[in-house]
């Protein structure tokens, strides 16, 4: 029914963004991602989603269109709805939390808030392949990465770092895809340091 919502933030409170647009003031569940982009005062827009339940119906709004795309694939997940999928993304950005998806790193998102461990798991059985287009330039897919840096994202992990930590300083690596499995590891090691 709606797309986007654009006008001036009105208030924001933990979790709700009002925006008032032509002297109407839209009251929107958004993420603390989303929240964080809204300050009072401020031209902005957001991309909605309207929720309808038994017990009244609800805007939800998005920073990005990314952001929404991942929202609605995470409430088609059984058993997680519109609060579980904000704490979600509240928890991780959308790209980390993509990525966790397809390496199948249930510790980072059984690590999210109101997220236990079997619906991080129903979450990355349901939605693995669905959210690989999400993680484009990451350099991962759910059929797995390049052979030296899979060795550094393992070499990491066993060394207490998050698969999805990994993958991210693996992938920050420059020229990663020419260097040995050691040197990816080293200059992914230096990542975390700074």
């Amino acid at each position: 029914m709606y797309s986007f919502i654009s006008g001036r933030v009105a208030e924001t409170s933990d979790g709700c963004v009002t925006i008032e647009n032509h002297g109407i003031g839209y009251e929107l569940n958004v993420s603390a991602f989303t929240l964080s982009k809204c300050a009072v005062g401020n031209e902005i827009s957001l991309y909605c989603h309207m929720n309808v339940k038994e017990d009244g119906v609800s805007l939800l709004g998005f920073a990005d269109k990314t952001e929404k795309q991942m929202f609605l694939r995470l409430t088609s997940v059984s058993g997680v709805g519109p609060k579980v999928a904000f704490a979600a993304l509240s928890g991780m950005r959308t790209p980390e939390l993509a990525l966790a998806i397809v390496t199948g790193d249930t510790a980072s998102l059984s690590g999210i808030k109101g997220l236990g461990k079997k619906t991080a798991e129903r979450i990355i059985l349901e939605l693995k392949e669905k959210v690989e287009a999400l993680t484009a330039g990451l350099g991962v897919t759910a059929g797995g990465m390049r052979t030296a840096a899979a060795e550094a994202v393992e070499a990491l992990s066993a060394l207490g770092f998050s698969r999805t930590d990994a993958v991210l300083a693996v992938n920050n690596v420059a020229d990663a895809d020419k260097l040995k499995t050691e040197d990816i590891i080293m200059r992914a090691l230096r990542s975390f340091n700074k």
